[in-house]
């Protein structure tokens, strides 16, 4: 078994000033501050300390910070019953797909794309899977217009006259 201040302080020493760990309220964050050690953690983390089951992924839009983009995994360690959410923040849209260590992430970074527009860059399958192809926009983004927006864009997808009013 291994403890979040043992991971950390192995990680820090692979990965130095590129990491920063910490605990807050009862959880683990492991937030990658250099983009391009980002999978090299990934891997190690389900390689090296046995984070096989990846939990969820989650995406976050903030429009005022510089690094408008946020992707947290959530992982767990059944071997060592350890939980850490590992963040990545950008000022882009585009992260890399992590369907090569997990083959879960497929449906879980497809979500994010929908609702939040992050692209996952090396996906096998990023399209929609939760709205309509025709749906414009992504809803979870802080910008998502919410008055005065015409409800799916006018679009009768099956071509038997729907109208919408709201």
């Amino acid at each position: 078994m291994i403890t979040f201040e043992q991971l950390t302080a192995k990680l820090d020493a692979q990965f130095p000033d590129k990491l920063n760990s910490y605990s807050e309220y009862k959880c683990n964050f492991i937030k990658v501050k250099d983009t391009s050690v980002y999978m090299e953690v990934m891997t190690a983390l389900k390689e090296e300390f046995s984070f096989m089951y990846m939990v969820d992924v989650v995406a976050t839009h903030w429009p005022k910070r510089r690094d408008k983009f946020e992707v947290t995994t959530n992982l767990f360690s059944i071997a060592n019953k350890l939980r850490v959410f590992v963040k990545l923040a950008d000022e882009d849209n585009k992260f890399p797909t992590l369907t090569d260590l997990w083959p879960g992430a497929n449906l879980l970074e497809r979500e994010q794309y929908d609702l939040v527009g992050v692209i996952f860059e090396g996906h096998p399958d990023l399209r929609r899977v939760l709205l309509p192809e025709f749906f414009d926009g992504h809803p979870l983004r802080k910008d998502f217009p919410l008055k005065e927006r015409t409800w799916f864009n006018n679009a009768d997808e099956q071509g038997i006259g729907l109208k919408f009013s709201r």
